[in-house]
């Protein structure tokens, strides 16, 4: 298990993506990799199928980031996809 030990003047922001694609998730890696923002990035998907997994992270995450039509969290999640103001996940991080 890897843990982050986190000290002043530090911070790590922790994100929730559903239900991207592995191409989505591949330009996010890109983009966090060369950036200067620490992030913790939960991911999941609806096959996982692990409700009880996604309802206790969602509640811990600052930002839950849903592919459009997932409706897996409606209430707590910024949509992402053709008709969004995010297209991307990518967009929510390049902003």
């Amino acid at each position: 298990m890897h843990s982050n030990f986190i000290t002043p003047p530090d911070f790590v922001k922790s994100v929730l993506i559903v239900n991207a694609t592995k191409e989505q998730l591949e330009e996010v890696a890109n983009w966090v990799q060369g950036g200067n923002t620490a992030y913790n990035i939960y991911l999941y998907d609806s096959r996982m199928e692990n409700d009880y997994w996604l309802t206790q992270v969602s509640h811990m995450v600052g930002v839950v980031l849903e592919a459009e039509g997932s409706h897996l969290l409606p209430e707590a999640s910024v949509e992402f996809g053709p008709n969004c103001l995010y297209k991307n996940p990518v967009d929510f991080f390049a902003k």
